[in-house]
């Protein structure tokens, strides 16, 4: 009786030791283990040598940053919505993005990844705008698996492969457009000795991903290509330009304004390959891998046809500037003196921590800004079409031409300091400024028929006080 009692006991023990560890689920530290799926589930592990697939992503919830996907193309996204994919490149307008899927013949949302592609040469190569024929070509990506279009997407592309051709700067070489990068540089970036593309895209590489230069910098080059001409809705273009006009060595000039810092308008004379032309801006590193000037702080300074005629002369000088009023145009300070005055106190604030809010892209009219310490700034249209104005994703606050503002202090005013967004956005030279009593008013004075002049968009504001 004992021996059966003994077996059964046995018996018992060792089942329910299995049973146990049955149920114990895998532990979530170990990678790609658990409940995720083990990576025998999937065919890449998101390296250079082994991409993840989009099957990869979507089924394990793959996260990470310069993560390496391949697969195919099929389609593109025409506005706001994964809902209004289309499958097809053509009638495609969209250059920003394209949608990636495991198989080339995919028609189905729920099994795609959208792919943001940023501006520069991993967007020229792969849209589907440009390039029609990479519909349902195989492609190799490097970025980041973040949401878009509410969906697991890849963003932050900084590399691309598609065929034999490589694009962009792939993580672990040098930043600023790889092999694309070779020639001599040349030139100290003054406005007597322009740096040459090759000196101008060293000298963006070295920055930071998306930081700008702190000042401004003379580019002389021939147009390789133009990516965006002139037009009358936007004002601007983008193009390459190089020593001779090839693309070695290529530097991006991008969404640059036209001579004399202004909008282009109709019948002005367009950019056009071969043309030679002198641009003076700010440089960035677009995305750390985009080498290029800065968007709206980049001006033409002379334009010379391929075709031969007379170079486009420069900003002509404008008048001395009001008394008592600097521009520095080199660090972006607007300063303005109340001579004789001598300094005592001082408030400083930033126009984000104004608490001013902004309904859109569009920014939101300003008129009237109280300080904390009593003093106000008040602001004036002047008539004009556009108002001063607030735009909340560059935390500043524009000035156009004939706008103006008066700082009512709560005591006599020695000195005001403005921080300007861009060394060129200093407003007009014919701007003109006036003390009396507490106040301080200034006007950004554009007297010209055509074009808006400089716009004075201030960061930041320092009054001083008298004494």
């Amino acid at each position: 009786m004992k021996k059966i009692l003994y077996t059964m006991l046995v018996a018992l023990m060792t089942a329910f030791t299995f049973t146990s560890c049955e149920d114990v689920p895998a532990p979530y530290d170990i990678p790609n283990g658990g409940n995720g799926g083990g990576s025998s589930e999937m065919a890449g592990n998101g390296t250079a040598e082994n991409p993840y697939t989009v099957e990869d992503i979507k089924g394990s919830g793959a996260t990470g940053s310069n993560v390496y996907v391949k697969a195919y193309i099929v389609g593109f996204v025409p506005g706001k919505a994964m809902d209004e994919a289309k499958f097809t490149a053509e009638g495609c307008e969209a250059t920003s993005n394209v949608l990636i899927a495991a198989s080339p013949d995919e028609t189905s949302v729920d099994n795609v990844m959208p792919v943001q592609l940023p501006v520069g040469a991993v967007r020229d190569a792969i849209n589907l705008k440009d390039n029609p024929a990479n519909l349902k070509q195989e492609v190799v990506l490097c970025g980041n698996i973040e949401a878009y279009f509410g969906k697991t997407g890849l963003k932050a592309v900084v590399w691309a492969k598609l065929g034999d051709k490589e694009f962009g700067a792939k993580p672990g070489t040098e930043t600023g457009g790889g092999s694309d990068i070779t020639g001599t540089p040349k030139g100290t970036g003054t406005k007597d000795d322009p740096f040459n593309s090759v000196a101008a895209n060293q000298m963006a590489s070295k920055l930071a991903a998306n930081a700008k230069t702190d000042k401004q910098y003379y580019i002389k080059g021939k147009v390789v290509s133009v990516k965006e001409a002139f037009n009358a809705q936007f004002g601007n273009a983008s193009f390459y330009i190089s020593d001779d006009g090839k693309a070695e060595g290529q530097f991006l000039v991008f969404r640059t304004l036209y001579l004399g810092n202004e909008k282009w308008t109709e019948g002005k004379t367009n950019v056009a390959v071969g043309d030679e032309v002198v641009v003076c801006g700010l440089l960035t590193n677009y995305m750390g891998n985009t080498p290029e000037t800065v968007q709206g702080e980049t001006y033409l300074v002379s334009l010379k046809s391929n075709g031969g005629g007379t170079e486009t002369p420069d900003t002509p000088d404008t008048p001395e500037v009001s008394e008592g009023l600097t521009l520095d145009a080199t660090n972006g300070i607007v300063t303005m003196m109340n001579s004789g005055v001598a300094e005592g106190s001082s408030i400083e604030v930033s126009v984000a921590d104004m608490n001013l809010t902004d309904d859109g892209e569009t920014g939101t009219e300003v008129t009237t800004i109280p300080l904390s310490d009593g003093t106000k700034i008040e602001f004036d249209g002047g008539g004009e079409k556009y108002k001063p104005t607030y735009f909340k994703k560059y935390q500043a606050i524009r000035v156009y031409k004939n706008n103006g503002f008066t700082v009512t202090g709560k005591s006599k005013i020695a000195k005001i300091v403005f921080t300007c967004d861009g060394a060129q956005n200093v407003g007009n030279k014919t701007a003109t400024l006036t003390f009396s009593g507490n106040t301080a008013t200034y006007k950004n004075v554009y007297t010209e028929e055509k074009g808006g002049g400089v716009q004075f968009r201030f960061k930041s504001v320092k009054i001083v006080y008298a004494k």
